[in-house]
């Protein structure tokens, strides 16, 4: 592995012509300012519009960027997974191609890792965290179910698990992704009940964040799906599918 390499961002991105130029721009600016080494990892989950062209043509913006083309789509999960595997950095960013959360949020993710923790997670739901726009009430409230059924179904305690801007020490990320099963925009659910089967430390900090209308979920739809993914990670851990 590249011990050089300090940060690995992860973007998996679908259908994202509309934001992925000014979230690569940003991101292309943040690096530029910084002295340790990067890498940036796009990977496309079959987009169906100038995602992938777009962003080809900012190469030469970056020291190092790659991009993973993969077809057919699979869901975010699945190419979220491909990236985190992929990546070399000592801490393992991902973040949503719309640029909801800033790549800027990261400098006070960083220090987090010096206290010894494994994964620190962007949450809107917590003091601090400033929602510029917020997303709609059906979509708080089917958010505020999912967070009461994870903890009866999982013992899960964070406050908010599908907000896109993570990061991870490498080595713990290697183990829990390499596990993971779900292809869908649960992986994330999976992955934090992972980092507690495993008695990894992780941390919730407050950022700013704006809803884009870019979601692909279907808010009612979603919710059935959602009780059903964390009924079948129960099954998962139960059937030892993650005892390795």
């Amino acid at each position: 592995m590249d011990k050089n390499i300090l940060l690995s961002v992860v973007i998996p991105a679908y259908n994202e012509e509309k934001y992925i130029s000014s979230t690569l721009d940003e991101i292309s600016g943040y690096l530029k300012n910084r002295e340790f080494n990067a890498e940036v990892i796009l990977v496309d989950d079959g987009s169906r519009d100038r995602t992938v062209e777009i962003a080809m043509s900012m190469l030469d913006k970056f020291r190092d960027l790659k991009i993973i083309e993969s077809s057919p789509n699979r869901g975010k999960g699945y190419v979220v997974k491909r990236g985190m595997l992929k990546a070399r950095g000592d801490i393992i960013l991902f973040m949503d191609a719309d640029n909801a959360t800033s790549i800027k949020e990261l400098d006070n993710f960083l220090p987090v890792f010096d206290a010894g923790y494994d994964a620190v997670i962007a949450s809107r739901r917590m003091k601090g965290s400033v929602v510029e726009v917020s997303e709609s009430p059906l979509r708080i409230l089917l958010g505020q179910t999912y967070i009461l059924l994870s903890r009866i179904i999982l013992g899960s305690k964070v406050r908010d698990f599908n907000c896109g801007f993570k990061a991870y020490r490498r080595d713990p990320a290697k183990k829990i992704f390499s596990l993971q099963k779900m292809d869908d925009w649960s992986f994330d659910t999976e992955i934090i009940f992972l980092i507690d089967k495993f008695g990894m430390k992780i941390k919730e900090m407050p950022v700013r964040w704006e809803h884009k209308d870019t979601s692909k979920v279907k808010p009612l739809q979603a919710g059935i799906e959602s009780f059903l993914s964390l009924i079948k990670i129960k099954f998962n851990d139960i059937a030892g599918i993650y005892a390795r």
